[in-house]
């Protein structure tokens, strides 16, 4: 949450009411009122160039750090701020492309909004262009480690390390247990990355654009299902259907994981809005 009342070097102080920022959308040259209007009656455009700021009138003090700090502790008020935030952004996005803007971003004043659209108006229109019917899909990839864990163990059978043991004294037993254990955290943990990598390579070129992460994963000894990759793709509406079909092949990859998606969601993860750019 961005929690702070925006202001740019031309602004004037803080008034009794401020401007909330939804997003950025490309501004219609013939002045038609946007696809989105009937459905959305309390959000106005601000026009500037090419691009148009969707905003709406708030109190500014519902608005401050300190409010929004206050309602960090009242689940239901902050879920109500972003059901409001998403559901407008995703009426928009329904219709055109949109930047969606941070959640709690208001501008003191319309001038502030439209001060940050000219302080980076190409890059903005760039953004959208990129964006332009596309999707946000966020994907997760899941290992059941002691599935993996098995095989190996099961592979550990044939190792001359385990042979060893059955002829060493407790001393020596020991270290080779010792080394058997380690080499199979080692394995487990190279074949959670290789999994992650798989799915990414699968997934990643039906993208315009992915963002990937490997997520902090429990000690090597911890059993269960692991999350092994989150990822964000930017995907063209058209390439909907191979995305859904290469989350379901790479599901049945291999035993003992699995690969989930949601979406079509706005493109959260790959828009910047004004506010981005040092002023929020």
């Amino acid at each position: 949450m961005s929690g702070t009342i925006v202001t740019s070097s031309a602004s004037q102080a803080p008034q009794e009411h401020g401007w909330y920022l939804y997003g950025i959308v490309r501004r219609d040259p013939g002045g038609a009122a946007p696809p989105w209007s009937g459905t959305t009656e309390h959000l106005q455009l601000l026009e500037r160039g090419g691009l148009a700021a969707v905003v709406a009138r708030v109190p500014v003090a519902e608005f401050t750090t300190e409010a929004l700090q206050a309602r960090l502790g009242d689940p239901a008020g902050l879920e109500s701020i972003a059901r409001m935030h998403n559901a407008v952004i995703g009426a928009v996005h329904q219709r055109q492309a949109i930047l969606p803007a941070k959640l709690g971003a208001v501008y003191a004043d319309l001038e502030d909004v439209a001060w940050a659209m000219e302080q980076r108006h190409d890059a903005l229109a760039a953004q959208l262009e990129r964006v332009d019917q596309c999707d946000e899909w966020a994907v997760h990839v899941y290992v059941d480690r002691p599935t993996v864990r098995a095989h190996l163990i099961a592979e550990q059978a044939s190792d001359p390390v385990q042979q060893q043991l059955a002829a060493a004294g407790p001393g020596r037993a020991y270290l080779l247990r010792r080394k058997l254990a380690d080499s199979l955290a080692e394995k487990t943990a190279q074949i959670l990355d290789d999994i992650a990598e798989a799915a990414y390579r699968r997934l990643a070129p039906l993208a315009v654009e992915a963002l990937a992460e490997r997520p902090a994963s429990p000690s090597g000894d911890a059993d269960g299902e692991v999350e092994v990759l989150r990822a964000a793709l930017l995907v063209r509406r058209e390439r909907r259907e191979e995305l859904v079909a290469g989350v379901r092949a790479c599901a049945g990859e291999r035993p003992g994981w699995r690969c989930t998606s949601s979406g079509p969601w706005p493109p959260y993860s790959f828009a910047a809005s004004p506010e981005s750019d040092g002023h929020a």
